[in-house]
């Protein structure tokens, strides 16, 4: 039997190793999950949101066991996957507020005269089968996070987290499953690639999180089915820092955005375009509030070790690379010499697009900064990318700002913020160009899951024949054409003239 290894990163010990699953487990648990799938859209919004209320108090008594887990299969200090338990509690507390309303058959007027008579009514049914493939960065958020709204649309889920680190994924499904004893439509397949590949050709949908090559296998591979598919993979967000804005802050932000979580952030900033009057501030102060971040997995560290070990060698030959071409190391630039997966937060200056390190997502505790001349070279260089999740920008005001972020090619911008959209459900969470396909969370979080069906009637009798139906006649294809000109025509076309 396969088994996945599970190590610590923070010194590369063995947690436990967890046999995997094969491609015929994933067709068993999905042909398990379409058979429950079908009493669980019957109950409806209101049955199962009961259950949803349920699984919230079981993840917000259970958070701190959860994050426990996450810490120590994904070498993260404490505040990272707490952020994670939180976000959850907010995805439910939305989707509750909203779901009766989105779900509910919704009627409509119709616009066109070729309208009168009718009654149209818009019903939503949920994908049957949902598999959600996640990420190893945020492993929760990436796999619950996405299944709960499907889960509240009607839809039956099998999740694949990361063979990485998936011991906190299993034990948010075992809370469902075991401890409130909910409907058995949530599952969880362990495995490799190759589980992944199974569990697209099982679903329905595909809820895809990760790197846009493997996003791309994705896709082919949904096509040949005609799967519908949403992605989200990756990023390489600029942040924009202009002469006037607050300075201070500007590199507060700058130092979180890029080392949060080591810098393994989807959203995370991996590109700084300071301008040239405020660019030697900017880089004192990142580079004083880098050099005090403690590196370490206790409950007083900053950053902590890189989750994926491959991300090891991938952050070191971004560094090397940047050096050899003329970058220059402010801070860190090293692997830490310690057991484990560790590099030094680090500051890159002289640094430009040529490299690496400006154009591949680096995915760890690098911050690259460069000095433009104004702002339209900084958006310039901002969009000089085939990546497009998110952004941010500091300048002299808000009204700056924004209209800075509207040239911007990305699904968000901040102004004088760090993923500010993340914290509000209600807005809609995707990426341009390279950085994915479709969007998580706001209304079309929810509505994604589902099918439309429209049910066109007629509240008055109905003639035995309409007037574009057989027989085709001269006559009745003038009196079509004459109704036409006068619904659409607009002056002398309204006569025929």
């Amino acid at each position: 039997m396969t088994t996945l290894k599970i190590q610590r990163p923070a010194d590369g010990t063995l947690i436990e190793e967890i046999p995997a699953h094969d491609a015929a487990h994933v067709a068993v648990v999905a042909e398990r999950l379409r058979d429950a799938q079908r009493e669980w859209e019957q109950i409806g919004p209101k049955g199962r949101l009961v259950w949803i209320k349920r699984y919230r108090k079981w993840l917000l008594d259970n958070a701190d066991h959860l994050v426990e887990i996450a810490m120590e299969e994904g070498g993260r200090v404490r505040n990272e996957p707490t952020l994670e338990t939180t976000l959850l509690q907010e995805i439910i507390d939305y989707y509750i507020r909203v779901a009766p309303r989105l779900l509910a058959p919704k009627s409509v007027r119709g616009s066109s005269p070729l309208t009168f008579g009718k009654r149209y009514t818009v019903h939503r049914s949920p994908f049957p089968l949902v598999g959600v493939i996640g990420g190893w960065n945020f492993p929760l958020l990436l796999t619950i996070g996405d299944a709960l709204p499907a889960l509240v649309a009607g839809a039956a889920v099998a999740l694949k987290p990361s063979e990485v680190n998936p011991r906190a994924v299993v034990e948010a499904v075992r809370g469902w499953r075991e401890d409130i004893g909910a409907p058995p439509v949530l599952d969880v397949l362990l495995g490799a690639g190759d589980v992944g590949a199974a569990l697209v050709d099982a679903a329905d949908f595909v809820q895809f999180t990760g790197s846009v090559a493997t996003g791309r296998r994705v896709a082919v591979r949904a096509a040949e089915s005609l799967t519908p598919v949403s992605l989200e993979l990756g990023g390489k967000d600029p942040l924009i820092v202009l002469e006037g804005a607050n300075i201070a802050r500007a590199a507060n932000c700058a130092v979180y955005g890029g080392f949060a979580n080591n810098g393994q952030v989807c959203m995370g900033f991996e590109r700084v375009y300071v301008q040239h009057s405020v660019y030697d501030e900017f880089v004192d102060r990142v580079v004083a509030k880098v050099k005090s971040l403690r590196s370490g997995v206790d409950d007083r560290s900053d950053v902590g070790a890189l989750t994926h070990p491959p991300q090891l060698d991938i952050v070191d030959r971004h560094v090397r690379e940047a050096v050899d071409k003329g970058a220059r190391v402010l801070t860190g630039g090293n692997r830490i010499d310690r057991a484990g997966t560790w590099f030094e937060p680090t500051v890159l200056v002289d640094v430009d697009h040529s490299m690496a390190v400006m154009r591949e997502e680096t995915f760890g505790p690098v911050l690259p900064i460069v000095r433009v001349a104004d702002a339209d070279e900084a958006v310039r260089l901002a969009n000089d990318s085939e990546f497009g999740l998110s952004a941010s920008v500091f300048a002299a005001n808000t009204g700056e700002g924004e209209r800075i972020a509207e040239r911007l090619e990305a699904g968000a911008v901040s102004i004088d913020d760090f993923v500010a959209n993340m914290v509000c459900a209600d807005v809609p969470q995707g990426g341009w160009k390279s950085s994915g396909v479709g969007s998580r969370l706001s209304e079309t979080g929810l509505l994604k899951f589902t099918h439309t069906k429209v049910v066109a009637s007629h509240w008055m009798p109905l003639p035995a024949n309409d007037i574009f139906w057989f027989p085709y006649t001269p006559a009745r294809r003038r009196l079509f054409a004459a109704a036409a000109r006068l619904i659409h025509g607009r002056g002398p076309s309204r006569l025929g003239l």
